[in-house]
C-alpha cells in the first residue's frame, strides 16, 4: 500500500492544542503533495471533528476526513513535543487519515481498519506512544497497512 512513506512520521511537533494539531496536519499534508488546498483540508477536518470527536483514548487520536482537497490516500503519524488537550484526553499521538472523496475500494476504511486492529494490542500502542525512533513507528504502521 503507497499510502504511507517514512516523511509521513513527524516527530516533535510543536504542536499544544487540537487546533493547532490541525493546522499542522493541513499544512503538512500540503507541504508534502498531499493536499492541494490547506485550508480546505482543514475545513474537511474540522467537519469530521465536529461529528464525532477523533479522541480514542489511551493517548491516541485519529482526525481524518475525505476531502476533494487530497489527491493521495495516506496515513499520517504525527507525536506532538508534549502530550495535547483534545476535548479532554491527553493525547501523545496521531494518526491521521487523509483520502480523496474519489477514491477506489473505499481504501480509507480499510486503512483506518487494518490500523484500528493494532491499536487493540496494548504493546503496538505502547511501543507507538513511547517510542522515540522513527524507523521503529514507520515499520511499525507499515506492517499494519501491509497485513
Amino acid at each position: 500500500m503507497k499510502t504511507f512513506k517514512r516523511e509521513y512520521v513527524i516527530f516533535d511537533a510543536n504542536i499544544k492544542t487540537k487546533e493547532e494539531a490541525i493546522d499542522f496536519i493541513a499544512l503538512k499534508a500540503e507541504e508534502l503533495g498531499i493536499s492541494n488546498d490547506k485550508e480546505k483540508t482543514k475545513v474537511d477536518l474540522w467537519s469530521r471533528e465536529k461529528e464525532c470527536n477523533t479522541a480514542i483514548g489511551d493517548g491516541i487520536a485519529i482526525p481524518h476526513t475525505k476531502s476533494q482537497s487530497i489527491d493521495i490516500p495516506v496515513v499520517l503519524v504525527i507525536k506532538p513535543e508534549n502530550i495535547i488537550d483534545w476535548d479532554g484526553e491527553r493525547i501523545k499521538v496521531i494518526i491521521s487519515f487523509l483520502t480523496p472523496i474519489e477514491n477506489k475500494d473505499n481504501i480509507h476504511l480499510t486503512m483506518l481498519s487494518k490500523i484500528s486492529r493494532k491499536l487493540v494490542k496494548e504493546d503496538f500502542k505502547t511501543t507507538l506512544k513511547d517510542s522515540k525512533d522513527v524507523e521503529l513507528v514507520y515499520e511499525m504502521i507499515m506492517e499494519a497497512l501491509n497485513s
